[in-house]
């Protein structure tokens, strides 16, 4: 019985050490594996910070380029639009000019017009006044005439020594006149013609 006793004390201290050693080794592998975990969640990290690192660095240079492209696709819309909006006001600018141009074709043409008409009118006034002048000069020639006439007439009959009533025919140089001025006018001969 004491031999069985000390067996089982035997067999139950190697249990014990057994299950120890065990314990002590499951417990080290579990260190080593949350170690690794560990040190794999580290590396994937930092794998994942490089590789996030370089997408933005290599967004970064397709951005810039993008943007260099719009850029140099933006100058030449702009370029585009200028050459457009030139031609346009050229347009613009020349409408302008025709329409400046017809305006003051029509205003010359209309100053043209009055100037003629005012010419017309001063024409026509210069004409008329011509026309009382010739009239007034053939007038007054006229009156010149019939005085110089009467005044001939009454000096030669005078000189002749004849006497004549109004209203009677005196011959001068073999024409027959007729006198028909009055007595006043005769006296102012006669006294004319002594004066002569």
């Amino acid at each position: 019985m004491a031999r069985l006793g000390s067996t089982h004390l035997q067999v139950d201290e190697y249990s014990r050490k057994r299950t120890e050693e065990i314990s002590e080794a499951v417990s080290e592998s579990i260190r080593k594996v949350v170690a690794e975990t560990q040190t794999q969640q580290q590396q994937l990290l930092a794998d994942a910070n490089s590789r996030t690192s370089a997408i933005e660095n290599d967004f970064k240079l397709k951005i810039q380029e993008h943007v260099a492209q719009l850029d140099t696709e933006k100058a030449g819309i702009l370029a585009q639009l200028e050459k457009e909006l030139n031609v346009r006001q050229e347009l613009i600018l020349e409408s302008a000019r025709k329409r400046i141009d017809d305006l003051n074709e029509e205003a010359n043409r209309l100053k043209m017009g009055i100037l003629k008409e005012a010419q017309a009118q001063s024409n026509a006034q210069v004409t008329k006044i011509t026309e009382q002048v010739t009239a007034l000069g053939q007038e007054d020639a006229s009156r010149r005439l019939q005085s110089t006439t009467t005044t001939v007439i009454t000096t030669k009959a005078a000189a002749a020594g004849e006497t004549h009533m109004q209203g009677a025919a005196v011959t001068v140089g073999g024409t027959t006149t007729q006198v028909q001025s009055s007595s006043s006018s005769s006296s102012s001969s006669h006294a004319q013609s002594r004066q002569n």
